[in-house]
């Protein structure tokens, strides 16, 4: 099997754009993906939002978020064709392609690297080693439950005044 790789695609569309005129564009987006053999894990519609500066004349526009996967060897040509037609599209304010699973990797990368930090200073302190907080199940919004009662508190020694 064909290993893939992961990007997000934004494209912030203009804010006087109809759903119809953001559906065409969504659908040229899945269509080039299709050609390729990738396929679009995931859509979500922002909106409308206020940009953070503006862009030309717009102050507010209609975010689009795409996570799309596909096959190594076709998905540098994928992009391309995507931010070739995004650019030369007028509705399309800005768009940002990023590659997420290299990313996903440095961050992995990162916080075991600060965990292995944090556990040698805790060691050189001479305090144990910390204790994660036991997960249960997940929560309504998918992130996983904190059991409350396994948390334990270091007490703090009070300053004594002389």
């Amino acid at each position: 099997m064909q290993k893939a790789r992961q990007y997000e695609l934004i494209h912030i569309v203009a804010p006087e754009s109809t759903e119809e005129m953001v559906a065409d564009l969504q659908t040229q987006v899945e269509d080039v993906v299709s050609r390729f053999d990738a396929k679009i894990e995931k859509t979500e519609n922002w909106g409308k939002r206020k940009l953070a500066y503006d862009i030309g004349s717009f102050n507010e526009g209609i975010y689009i978020l795409n996570l799309i996967s596909g096959p190594i060897d076709k998905v540098a040509e994928m992009v391309s064709e995507i931010e070739r037609r995004l650019r030369v599209d007028d509705r399309v304010i800005r768009y940002l392609v990023v590659r997420v699973d290299e990313v996903y990797r440095v961050a992995e990368r990162l916080t075991s690297r600060r965990s292995r930090e944090r556990a040698r200073r805790r060691q050189a302190r001479g305090l144990p080693p910390e204790v994660a907080p036991v997960v249960e199940s997940e929560s309504e919004h998918g992130s996983p439950k904190v059991n409350e009662e396994s948390k334990t508190e270091t007490p703090v020694e009070e300053a004594k005044n002389g």
